[in-house]
């Protein structure tokens, strides 16, 4: 068991296989994606194809959840897919409506180190 999520973590081709579900190429470009991206692009639909990888991949407890998909849980199972590969799913309001972004996360990057000692002059 990899955490409260997943028994394994997913490799990059089965996370390149996902990203196809919400019609993402590379996960690097500029992808925005809508509630209207995930209804125009079929992304409930294409995930249930790839049903297999996905209970494969979560835990068992997480059954339910893959087997009841709407467009939020759409976004849900994306951005815990993204968070072991150091991405975020930034979410953006425009208006009324939201659009959200695959970004890097650059606070897992930053590291902390200890003992150091720092002069002020």
């Amino acid at each position: 068991m990899y955490n409260q999520l997943f028994c394994r973590l997913p490799t990059k081709w089965e996370l390149n296989k996902i990203l196809r579900c919400y019609n993402i190429t590379d996960i690097n470009e500029n992808n925005t994606i809508t509630y209207l991206s995930l209804r125009t692009y079929n992304t409930i639909n294409r995930l249930y194809e790839i049903l297999d990888l996905l209970l494969d991949i979560y835990l068992p407890c997480k059954y339910q959840f893959l087997n009841n998909l709407n467009e939020k849980r759409c976004l849900t199972i994306l951005r815990q897919l993204l968070r072991p590969f150091d991405y975020k799913l930034h979410k953006y309001q425009i208006g009324k409506d939201f659009i959200y972004k695959i970004e890097t996360n650059e606070m897992n990057k930053m590291k902390i180190e200890k003992n150091k000692i720092i002069n002020f002059n």
